[in-house]
């Protein structure tokens, strides 16, 4: 399972109030707040991060912020980046600023979105992220496999291969029925996947929007047994946040189930 740490996220109202800093700051990489970003960065791949996401959608989609966050995390940070942006100029600024190829999320069947993001992606050498579910909309398991492939179609027709490519079924909360019905969606969608499309590409999903709206005592027990059961369906990634120890402790059983990693107690005790 691909791990991408989504620490480095504006939805955090500490990483919020730390980017707010870094304006005032005039975006420079060497003040306290690109050092604060620094540290997590740092924290993430101390607990084995495959990827790290930069995620400014929330408050601060502004090219400013995306190439300041880039650069920090760069300097001390040898992962693959995944620039999440609504904006298109922000999303340019990130990929400017990458040192090597990021993961672009996301792209989907909209017009403005197809225009505008998968051009950057290819100019870049980027992999992407195809949403195939609006969450305020959420479709079945067949529309999604459908979406699926004319979105992996456009990006091969770019260039784009499928081993760059993460298709993501938009997991929303189940803490209301519609919720629970997509996630039976999701997890049919998951299962149908590798049949559908060849050669196979990796599925991925927030796993905090799982548990969007529970009570905070909640949300940890319904993002773990949503992390296994879509492994059993067999997804492949998953951003989620690394420095929480039940999450890492939930991949690493994950791969063992999987047959990825050989079971020990001192594997899964971190």
């Amino acid at each position: 399972m691909f791990v991408i740490a989504s620490n480095l996220t504006t939805r955090d109202p500490k990483i919020a109030g730390v980017f707010k800093q870094a304006r005032v700051e005039g975006w420079n990489v060497r003040g306290e707040s690109a050092k604060y970003l620094q540290r997590i960065a740092e924290e993430c791949v101390s607990c084995k991060a495959d990827a790290l996401e930069i995620d400014t959608q929330q408050h601060f989609d502004e090219p400013g912020a995306m190439k300041f966050a880039v650069e920090a995390v760069q300097q001390v940070a040898d992962l693959q980046l995944c620039l999440s942006s609504n904006k298109p100029e922000t999303l340019e600024a990130g990929l400017k600023a990458c040192k090597k190829p990021p993961v672009v999320n996301y792209l989907a069947i909209e017009m403005s979105r197809l225009e505008e993001v998968l051009p950057k992606a290819v100019s870049a050498g980027a992999g992407l992220v195809l949403l195939v579910s609006d969450p305020s909309s959420p479709t079945d398991a067949r529309e999604m496999l459908q979406k699926a492939a004319i979105l992996v179609g456009a990006a091969n027709a770019e260039g784009i291969t499928n081993e760059k490519i993460f298709v993501d079924p938009g997991v929303i909360h189940i803490t209301n029925e519609l919720g629970q019905r997509h996630m039976s969606e999701v997890v049919e969608f998951l299962k149908e996947l590798p049949r559908a499309i060849d050669p196979p590409l990796r599925s991925t999903c927030w796993l905090a929007s799982s548990s969007s709206g529970a009570p905070a005592t909640k949300r940890l027990v319904i993002e773990t047994a949503v992390l296994h059961t879509l492994a059993g369906a067999g997804i492949s990634s998953v951003f989620m946040d690394v420095l929480r120890r039940e999450n890492r402790m939930a991949v690493r059983l994950a791969r063992i189930f999987q047959d990825e990693l050989v079971y020990s107690e001192g594997d899964i005790e971190l």
